[in-house]
């Protein structure tokens, strides 16, 4: 298994565009370093929607697990995006506040304090002054979400995920999103919210083992 940190996210070095073109293009490009075809690949929310952007664009892709994948654009996001597009992330002194501020986004998920360290080294990094999230703010600053324009050309198996509680993916838009891909099927997690990864490991692992056989999406 192979675990990618998107341009400004994780331990990814942050970019002078963040484009959803850019980011297909870096998961094409990782599997063209690696000479790997056919690939299943599972993303959540942006890593979602960038496999099935990258299905669209060939037959590199073997099969997509879609967790949560934001179909709309609103005029919040908007306004969002417009504010990122010169924001950086401000430095604390103290690492607790950054871990606190952290748990508080998964505040719907239970983790155990190991857990939500392991997160937090992958999330925080020390820098002159403190401490302050390794993510790129202007990777909000996107352009606007519009799955429905290539959904239509994604040719391989597709299971789309979502959360029945999801802020981000309601059960509606999860079927009419799943219903746009050729061969996708649609399975709504009850109890779960966006992060159905974290809220319903178990549930995804499984989904995640199918992934290695196509068919059996």
């Amino acid at each position: 298994m192979i675990a990618l940190d998107l341009r400004g996210h994780g331990l990814s070095a942050h970019a002078g565009s963040y484009s959803f073109a850019d980011y297909a293009a870096d998961l094409l490009s990782l599997l063209d370093e690696l000479r790997l075809t056919r690939v299943p690949v599972a993303g959540h929310s942006l890593g979602g929607y960038v496999a099935l952007l990258a299905a669209a664009r060939g037959d590199r892709i073997g099969g997509v697990l879609a967790v949560d994948v934001k179909s709309n654009w609103t005029a919040a996001d908007a306004e969002l995006a417009e504010r990122a597009r010169t924001g950086s992330q401000r430095v604390e002194d103290d690492r607790a506040k950054l871990v606190d501020r952290l748990a508080r986004t998964l505040q719907s998920v239970e983790l155990a304090p190991d857990e939500l360290e392991l997160l937090a080294e992958r999330s925080i990094e020390p820098v002159e002054g403190g401490w302050r999230f390794r993510w790129d703010r202007r990777v909000l600053a996107t352009e606007p979400v519009e799955p429905f324009a290539f959904l239509p050309d994604v040719r391989c198996p597709v299971r789309v995920m979502a959360g029945f509680d999801s802020e981000v993916m309601a059960p509606d838009a999860a079927r009419r999103f799943a219903g746009a891909i050729p061969a996708a099927v649609c399975e709504v997690v009850d109890g779960a919210g966006h992060h159905v990864e974290l809220e319903a490991p178990a549930r995804v692992a499984e989904r995640v083992r199918e992934l290695a056989s196509v068919d059996s999406l």
